[in-house]
């Protein structure tokens, strides 16, 4: 009997794994933002949403993802995550809050923010000593980004 709860146990874990809604592949070129409909392009600076029912929600740059937060497209409570693209690993998507942000305006967002986001604080130290540039928090990016609606 402990081997068939186990094994019941076992299979609702995987299950549940494989359901976990996670961000997908953005076909650069082809799939439009979210919040502009503009084409995303720069998979240096593209962003996602990822709700509790699955649905994905793409962005060309962080500032839209905001943008669509602060105009209320998509609650708080239906948001499952939030990833922004690596500008270091471009394509490769780190968890929103987990990233570091930089401010360059040498290295141009595709809305004009100019805001990159890395997995570490090595890598964001090691593109602001090649291109300068202003380290800045979330709440910092944030405002930023509200203030340029």
């Amino acid at each position: 009997m402990k081997a068939i709860n186990f094994l019941i146990s076992l299979s609702v874990l995987f299950y549940l794994m494989g359901c976990t809604p996670k961000p997908e592949e953005i076909n650069y070129g082809s799939d439009a933002c979210s919040y502009c409909k503009m084409n995303i392009t720069d998979n240096k600076f593209a962003a996602e949403i990822v709700s509790n029912k699955s649905k994905i929600f793409k962005f060309d740059s962080i500032e839209c993802l905001l943008a669509f937060k602060f105009e209320k497209s998509i609650s708080q409570e239906e948001i499952n995550s939030e990833w922004v693209c690596d500008f270091s690993n471009p394509g490769k998507f780190i968890e929103l809050h987990n990233a570091y942000y930089l401010q360059n305006d040498e290295l141009r967002s595709p809305m004009g923010l100019n805001v990159l986001c890395t997995s570490t604080k090595e890598k964001l130290d090691q593109i602001k000593k090649n291109y300068g540039g202003t380290e800045i928090s979330f709440s910092e990016l944030k405002k930023l980004a509200e203030e340029d609606l």
